[in-house]
């Protein structure tokens, strides 16, 4: 037998291992790497709550082939600034626009592993307080074709809290509840100006006979059809007064939106001088009537003898909803305006445009929706904006905004329930979505040959060099208020959104017209706006934002409406920040003041301005910016750059004593004594120029209905109370009476969750009202529960399974086996559950 011997040289060896591999990730590739990885992040152990945390991107192959790393990019939004140089030298990551964040890979050998993974740590330039501040929205993009975007598989994993971290936060939480603790009961929210409690009750049910003067006719008909919805009451309608039970008397001496009631074991008497004024007694009603007669088979809804005489504290009061960051449907809007008209609030202000976002259809510049309307991750084709804030890469054009047939009708809606829209148009700032359409309406006029027609609405210096960076990271978000052209735009969006108010029969008296955080460095490098200061003689770039407040007020009032804006427009900068400029106090301009920051020094900008004359609506967002999260917890959705905020602290608002309850930075610091000495205070001149407040929701980290419910309730009752209630006696005087608050935030809180909650569950099919925390603490081996707000179920199990309906509910102190593992949850009768808590001691 012959035997024969070869010999490889070692370039036919690496030869055959390059077609070998070739052919592992040719096979791979038969499959797309978007769908071959998955990507998880999580921070890293000991950097949990940290500043400065370093987190890591870990990308798994699910796949039995290896998968190399050449020719394609991961792109993913983040909130947080990322410190570049703490990344891997086999990686970058390359900050886009915005909160775009782009991820490729240096190393060209790079692979992941057959059923393996590779990690990319980074630190961050702040903290990382909860599970929204996670990366969100990845795509993949590939060399050869770059504009089409692939959504890959992803999930942000959740910090872990030692045993020992989860019972001091849980102590800390038990005592923070027993502030609520109590009995005693308000019995309406918003409390009346005026209400004595009578003896016993009237029961209405389907032998109460209506009554009303023939201008409460609409809100007869809502009270009949409320309890036909609600507890399957329909009344007898009667042509004469004497014949009724429950009877709308008419008034015209009282104010627009009071009203009177009078309960006893006769029947019902409202009497009001306007509709709004009536309507606001049905919503009473509504708060008097408890929970259980929500229910269509009850027949029957008994409402407490009371004598109330009512008005509301101030004229405005508002919410703001931000559509634009993360857009909420038109049917999403109608439930929030269904729980504003029940709290007494009469106006939404709705946030319609941003850099993130166009969303109200504007017939003759399609492109602001056809463009601001849509992100995805095509958008270097010129078709979209990018992707922000966990919008992801899908390559399917979706637009979302209100076409005007949907404006119209949430403008009847709110006015059928006396709420009045004000749309907020943001400009010169705020503004890339409106910029980049009308630059894409640039370029198709442009190849059409119409370079006049090109240029009409362009929003933007093409010259221009300016560098700058907007409060979330923007490089190209104002627009160039030098050039005619942004006149004309915001002049034709006026007429347009005049026509379609006057379609829907709704007056359109006041616009918002935005003026929030111009970034410094903005303006300084444009040719256009060199031009505007030689003809105008302007020493400094400064002094062209007074320029273009003026010329904007000029321009509503040649529309016959009303300019709001937020703060700025009644400031200016000298040279050394923004401070207040009463020159164009009487131009009539309406400020939404939101900066009130413990310990940043401007705590007492409202009532600057409002003792300066301008009309001012405080917005404040120590209290009332409804997107901060609840708690320091990672698990409490939410914003935190204003510090958190709880339904205390919304509560705790003192709109004309703003001072007086606050001892501690958002920090935690305590302030000196006399921190407070030198702020201004307001005048009773500025008192009379104090309208309103507002709360304010912004929706960078509110992607869905569900998430919107959630931030907004029930801190939006304890605006009504502030908005509506008359002055507590605690807010008054130079001392804060603690005792009197707790005795009414406790009385406030045992309305809310034995009653208001409850209805929420009901009304509309349910909300999903943010479930109240639970408190927990081992005291000489006893475990202590309580709840949040009154009236909730604490269920748990023992063996570490999910509590149900069905397990052990907590009913008093038990002594703790520290052999077991419990779980914890709040559940609802409905079955909503909070977020389950683990304690496990071994």
């Amino acid at each position: 037998m012959l035997k024969y011997r070869f010999r490889l040289s070692s370039s036919t060896i690496m030869m055959m291992l390059l077609f070998l591999l070739t052919s592992l990730f040719a096979n791979a590739n038969a499959m797309e790497i978007h769908q071959q990885i998955k990507v998880s992040w999580k921070i890293e152990q000991g950097d949990f709550g940290k500043a400065n945390p370093t987190s890591k991107l870990v990308l798994h192959n699910a796949t039995s082939k290896p998968v190399s790393c050449q020719d394609w990019s991961i792109w993913f939004n983040f909130m947080r600034g990322i410190d570049v140089s703490s990344v891997d030298k086999r990686f970058t990551i390359t900050h886009k626009n915005g909160d775009l964040y782009q991820l490729s890979f240096t190393d060209k050998n790079l692979i992941i592993p057959a059923n393996g993974s590779i990690e990319i740590s980074f630190r961050t330039k702040s903290q990382l307080p909860n599970f929204t501040d996670a990366p969100s929205g990845l795509y993949i993009t590939y060399d050869k074709n770059p504009a089409k975007a692939y959504p890959v598989k992803y999930q942000a994993l959740g910090g872990a809290y030692s045993l020992a971290e989860n019972l001091n936060q849980l102590a800390a939480q038990y005592d923070d509840n027993r502030l609520a603790s109590t009995t005693a009961s308000q019995l309406v929210i918003p409390s009346p100006a005026a209400l004595r409690r009578g003896e016993g009750l009237y029961v209405i049910s389907t032998k109460t006979v209506l009554w009303a003067d023939t201008v409460f006719k609409g809100e007869a008909m809502q009270l009949n059809e409320f309890l036909k919805t609600t507890a399957g009451i329909t009344l007898q309608v009667s042509s004469a007064e004497k014949a009724a039970d429950i009877k709308f008397l008419h008034q015209q001496s009282l104010a627009e939106e009071a009203y009177e009631i009078v309960v006893n074991h006769k029947g019902i008497v409202i009497t009001a001088g306007t509709a709004k004024g009536a309507f606001y007694a049905l919503q009473t009603l509504k708060s008097l009537s408890k929970p259980q007669s929500w229910n269509i088979g009850a027949k029957r809804m008994e409402i407490p003898s009371v004598t109330i005489k009512d008005k509301p504290r101030f004229a405005y009061r508002g919410l703001m909803i931000d559509v634009a960051r993360n857009f909420q449907s038109k049917e999403s809007v109608k439930r929030i305006i269904d729980v504003m008209a029940m709290c007494k609030l009469n106006t939404l202000h709705l946030h319609l445009n941003d850099d993130e976002g166009w969303r109200l259809e504007i017939p003759s510049l399609p492109e602001l929706t056809a463009i601001g309307s849509v992100r995805s991750g095509t958008y270097p084709n010129g078709n979209a904006l990018q992707p922000s804030y966990g919008s992801g890469g899908t390559d399917v054009v979706t637009e979302n905004y209100y076409s005007t047939s949907d404006f119209k009708e949430l403008l009847i809606y709110a006015q059928r329930n006396h709420i009045r829209i004000i749309p907020e148009l943001e400009t010169p700032g705020h503004a890339r979505a409106a910029i980049k359409s009308m630059e894409a309406r640039y370029h198709r006029l442009m190849d059409m040959g119409k370079p006049d027609q090109a240029i009409q609405y362009l929003l933007h210096d093409r010259l221009d060099q300016s560098e700058y960076f907007s409060a979330q990271s923007w490089n190209d978000n104002v627009m160039n208020v030098a050039m005619p052209s942004v006149y004309q735009f915001i002049s034709v969006v006026l007429d347009e959104l005049k026509a379609v108010y006057k379609s829907a029969g709704v007056p359109l008296n006041t616009v918002h017209l935005g003026g929030d955080e111009v970034p410094k460095g903005a303006w300084e490098r444009s040719p256009q706006i060199l031009r505007l200061r030689d003809s105008l003689k302007l020493s400094s770039v400064h002094e062209v934002w007074p320029y273009y407040i003026q010329k904007i007020a000029a321009l509503c009032k040649s529309k016959g409406l009303q300019m709001a804006g937020w703060e700025e427009m009644g400031m200016l900068n000298k040279g050394k920040g923004m401070v207040t400029n009463p020159a164009i106090s009487k131009e009539g301009i309406q400020l939404d003041v939101w900066n009130n920051l413990v310990g940043d020094g401007q705590e007492d900008l409202a009532y600057q301005l409002a003792n300066a004359g301008y009309k001012v609506v405080f917005t404040s967002a120590n209290n009332l910016y409804l997107d901060l999260a609840w708690k320091n917890s990672f698990n409490e959705p939410g914003h935190n750059w204003a510090g958190f905020t709880n339904i205390r602290k919304s509560y705790a608002f003192l709109p004309e004593n703003y001072f007086l309850n606050i001892s501690h930075h958002n920090s935690g610091d305590k302030l000196p004594d006399d921190y407070f000495d030198k702020k201004e205070r307001l005048t009773d001149f500025g008192k009379t120029n104090l309208i309103g407040i507002k709360g304010a929701i912004w929706t960078e980290k509110v992607q869905s209905q569900i998430r919107l419910e959630y931030m907004l309730f029930p801190r939006v009752f304890a605006l009504a109370e502030r908005a509506w209630a008359p002055q507590p006696s605690w807010e008054i005087g130079p001392k804060f009476d603690r005792e009197k608050f707790a005795r009414d935030y406790e009385q406030f809180m045992q309305k809310l969750g034995t009653d208001e909650l409850k209805k929420l569950d009901v009304l509309n099919g349910g909300y999903t009202y943010r479930l109240p925390a639970l408190g927990l603490r081992i005291d000489k081996g006893f475990i202590q529960c309580n709840t949040e707000y009154p009236d909730f179920d604490i269920f748990y199990t023992t063996d570490g399974t999910e509590p149900t309906l069905q397990s052990k509910r907590y009913s008093k102190p038990f002594l703790v086996d520290r052999s077991k593992t419990y779980k914890w949850n709040i559940i609802t009768t409905k079955n909503r559950t909070a977020e389950s808590i683990t304690l496990k001691f071994n």
